[in-house]
């Protein structure tokens, strides 16, 4: 059973940012005690857990304490957590600041703030164009903003989402606007646009190598530029 609100969605990708729509999809979560990841920075590990309660009025989600006491000390030591719930062919991600160590119902757990951005993403509506790992389209990722990085395109969807390869090191929340990336089309030059990131995850490249992949929506980029993206992939 998906999370109310979902189940009917027409959309592959939705970015929920009010409580109202928040709300019922941690509610649903935490009431089946779904089991959560999060993944700590600079290769730290993972922290595998459970969603024990959210709380909208109180301000507050609790996860359970990893079984690991070292992981839960890293998880603690965060100031922002990601967390990555999968349930069926969902893939949903938000972020918890704050984190801190309580009781809850008699066992060790941790409470974090309320998310103010949910991301959740099902399976594509739109056909995806795909290129192979050595033909994967450029891209500068944030050139307009403060920490640009070298990144390149997998897949592009004229829905507006698709799917960029950085560096495992870098890691991005929901909701980020990558703004200015400027993306290289071979003969044509490039194009620039704004890219807002729907998920996030690590992935592993044909050549055995660690990557991190976002799916993401262009936020001003008409649909000639986004032909000119799928045409690009389409003769890679």
């Amino acid at each position: 059973m998906m999370p109310p609100n979902l189940e009917k969605t027409d959309h592959s990708s939705l970015l929920l940012r009010s409580r109202s729509k928040i709300a019922p999809v941690l509610e649903a979560l935490a009431a089946r005690r779904q089991s959560l990841s999060v993944e700590l920075p600079e290769g730290q590990g993972v922290v595998s857990t459970q969603l024990l309660a959210a709380d909208a009025v109180g301000d507050y989600i609790v996860v359970a304490a990893a079984a690991d006491a070292a992981l839960n000390a890293a998880l603690l030591a965060l100031a922002r957590a990601t967390l990555v719930a999968q349930p069926q062919d969902w893939h949903i991600e938000f972020v918890g600041v704050e984190p801190s160590a309580i009781e809850h119902e008699g066992a060790a757990a941790v409470r974090l703030r309320y998310p103010e951005v949910l991301s959740v993403q099902q399976r594509r509506q739109d056909e995806r164009y795909g290129a192979s790992t050595a033909l994967m389209l450029r891209c500068v990722a944030d050139a307009g903003g403060f920490a640009p990085f070298d990144a390149h395109i997998r897949d592009v969807s004229l829905g507006g989402l698709s799917v960029l390869i950085y560096p495992p090191d870098v890691m991005i929340e929901p909701g980020t606007v990558l703004a200015g990336s400027r993306i290289v089309i071979p003969g044509a030059g490039e194009v620039t646009v704004d890219l807002e990131v729907r998920y996030s995850e690590l992935v592993t490249l044909d050549d055995g190598s660690r990557a991190r992949c976002s799916g993401f929506r262009f936020l001003n980029a008409p649909d000639e530029v986004k032909q000119q993206l799928v045409d690009a992939i389409n003769s890679a």
